[in-house]
């Protein structure tokens, strides 16, 4: 057994972090951003086709979670919930290498609700394995005084998973990409999932001590964090979960077009060492900021953050007045947009989501799992791609050829507006969450 003092996480529990951690988080940049490319470049350019992929997928995964995490608490395991999804999570990517790709006018829609119907299942699998085992199982082994850490490595995860991806396997998806090349991306990256899942039959491990918890009939752990008493009981966990919520919805209001916003609108074909440097730079910085957090405190953090992500959202939709002009300032003011964007949307999980695992009442790990997809997964995959759409309607009025769609930078105004709405949420939880974090040391020091 590691040894474990507040602070310390052992070799072990920290391999499996970053593991699974990166794992899953290649599978959801396949399913967040490249099933929304695949949708583009090969079935319809028309919105409401991303639309419709995003928010079912969305629903689905909430009700997963909320199921997932119901059974993690009332078995008492999450290694297996995490090990045999992830298994199984890698086939369903696999999958998608049969579906056929550039339909005519008539098989549009029916390609369009397969594709749909996929994501879906794909979503189940990877909400239950993920979203809540792997999600309930970091809140096992981590505590109030390493959370911030803990809660921004996984949120660096997405940029090392979108590096892997477009490094080894973009080439595969981009405009100039053949029905072979989207079957080849497809099988790999599914296979490097179910690969994932294997290994955490050999190196992860449930926290010792853990019991199954049936004090409730399933219907009520089903819906625990819904009910309207435990919302009022724990008020200030949802409060976090708001401040990720808004961050959620305006980065979902361009992320699903990022690849065509880059490729296609900003016409930077070699997009490759920019979206690194950004990747990269953001990520160390967080990393830090992180560490500074959990050193000073979060309370100091959180005005700055928001006026950061507000400011790169800006300055990446000012790099608009340099397309087709200066590609070296283009790329150049896209980076610094971009590190801040980016950087922000990583110290936002060492902000909000850390803390709102402060709040979870012991025992109730898996319970709260699924207040944490609906705020933080549901609404925002739901409204922020409808208000994607409504900007991407407004910029192509009068446009009838579904392939003359073009996707406008304005998309990157409509997060910084968002944005704007995190200050409530933060202030509530800057106000409050010191006192409490306090407490929660005392209690790690006794």
């Amino acid at each position: 057994m590691e040894k474990k003092k507040a602070g310390a996480l052992g070799a072990r529990t920290w391999s499996s972090i970053v593991i699974f951690g990166l794992v899953g988080q290649i599978a959801w940049i396949v399913e967040n951003m490249y099933f929304s490319r695949f949708m583009q470049n090969e079935i319809t350019r028309a919105p409401y086709a991303t639309t419709l992929l995003v928010a079912w997928s969305a629903i689905f995964a909430t009700l997963s979670t909320l199921i997932g995490g119901a059974l993690c608490d009332r078995t008492g395991k999450r290694k297996i919930f995490i090990s045999a999804g992830y298994i199984v999570w890698g086939f369903t990517i696999a999958m998608f290498a049969l579906v056929p790709m550039n339909p005519s006018t008539d098989k549009v829609l029916p390609l369009v609700i397969l594709v749909v119907a996929m994501d879906c299942v794909m979503s189940i699998i990877g909400s239950i394995s993920n979203d809540a085992a792997f999600n309930t199982w970091v809140t096992d082994v981590s505590d109030t005084s390493n959370r911030a850490r803990v809660d921004t490595v996984l949120a660096v995860m997405p940029l090392f998973s979108t590096a892997i991806v477009f490094v080894g396997f973009d080439s595969l998806t981009n405009e100039n990409a053949t029905p072979a090349d989207w079957k080849k991306f497809f099988v790999i990256l599914g296979m490097i999932t179910t690969v994932g899942g294997i290994i955490g039959l050999i190196l992860m491990k449930d926290k010792a001590g853990l019991k199954p918890n049936k004090e409730n009939a399933f219907i009520s752990d089903f819906t625990y964090s819904l009910q309207p008493k435990v919302i009022k009981e724990n008020k200030m966990l949802y409060w976090c979960l708001a401040g990720n919520m808004v961050s959620a919805i305006g980065y979902q209001v361009y992320v699903n077009y990022l690849f065509n916003l880059v490729e296609g609108t900003m016409k930077i074909k070699d997009y490759i060492i920019p979206i690194a440097i950004i990747g990269v730079v953001a990520a160390v910085g967080s990393v830090i900021v992180s560490a500074l957090m959990d050193k000073f405190g979060k309370k100091h953090f959180y005005y700055p953050v928001i006026v950061a992500g507000i400011a790169g959202s800006v300055i990446v939709w000012a790099s608009k007045f340099l397309i087709g002009k200066n590609e070296k300032a283009l790329i150049a003011v896209l980076i610094v947009g971009g590190i801040l964007l980016v950087g922000v949307s990583l110290v936002m999980a060492g902000l909000f989501t850390a803390s709102y695992r402060d709040y979870i009442p012991e025992g109730k790990e898996g319970l709260f799992q699924g207040c944490r997809m609906v705020m933080y997964v549901l609404v925002p995959m739901v409204v922020g791609p409808l208000v994607a759409q409504f900007i991407i309607n407004m910029a192509n009025r009068g446009v009838t050829d579904e392939a003359q769609i073009v996707y406008p930078m304005e998309l990157f105004l409509g997060a910084a507006f968002v944005m704007l709405f995190c200050f409530i949420p933060a202030t509530i939880v800057r106000n409050n969450q010191p006192k409490h974090h306090e407490e929660l040391l005392k209690e790690l020091e006794k």
